[in-house]
């Protein structure tokens, strides 16, 4: 069995400078509080963890309300030890631009991760769940996307949609494999693979029905409606 990241969260929770500052989320047991709410993280196929690091992220407000828990996962102690360069790179230039409070610093995002994750957090409350933020989340292999497309065509909720006596438009295409799904969104036990079927879109805002398909098993483990505005 992989590491359990929250076991990292426990020990070591880097904080934003600005936020212990207004002494937020800077107590000793913090990561440890954060960490009881979180469920755990499996790694991505057949790979397996070897650290991570846990940040909380200021909001660039003053007061802050809000912040960023991120978490970098890596696989490699190669790419471990390129984040933690990145990090001590982050620190000079966030001591280096922190003059006066009103003065803008960096953050923490953007440090190199094999899996990168964010939860946002309000003052007084549990982190949010974990969103998988990496850009490689959309980069499904074709074959496997279609594997997936292939599942959620023959299962029977998406017959019972396609024989709803409702005008589709023909111009929003088919079922599409949109992104990997990690289990700390998902709830289910493993990877999956979120297919969409859009059922209406007006130029702004789109509607419709994501199915997840277990990369296991030739299964829909979970459905769920999805809207999404045009940026």
């Amino acid at each position: 069995m992989g590491l359990d990241l929250r076991d990292r969260l426990r020990e070591a929770l880097i904080v934003h400078p600005r936020l212990a500052q207004q002494g937020l989320w800077s107590a000793p047991g913090d990561g440890a509080r954060m960490a009881a709410d979180l469920p755990p993280l499996v790694a991505f196929g057949t790979a397996d963890y070897v650290g991570a690091n846990w940040i909380l992220d200021w909001d660039h407000r003053l007061p802050s309300a809000h912040a960023v828990l991120r978490v970098a996962a890596y696989y490699t102690d190669e790419r471990r030890r390129e984040a933690e360069m990145a990090l001590e790179r982050r620190r000079a230039d966030i001591v280096r631009d922190d003059v006066f409070p009103e003065f803008d610093v960096a953050d923490f995002s953007g440090i190199p991760a094999d899996e990168a994750y964010e939860a946002d957090l309000e003052v007084g409350s549990p982190p949010s769940r974990l969103r998988l933020v990496s850009e490689w989340r959309r980069e499904i292999d074709p074959l496997a996307a279609e594997r997936a497309v292939q599942i959620v065509r023959a299962s029977p909720s998406f017959q019972e949609i396609k024989a709803r006596p409702t005008l589709r438009p023909p111009g929003l295409g088919d079922l599409e494999a949109a992104e990997w799904s990690p289990p700390c969104e998902s709830g289910h036990a493993r990877w999956g693979i979120d297919v969409w079927y859009l059922l209406t879109y007006n130029g702004m805002v789109g509607e419709g029905r994501a199915f997840l398909v277990d990369d296991q098993e030739p299964i829909v483990v979970r459905e769920r409606d999805f809207q999404f505005r045009a940026g």
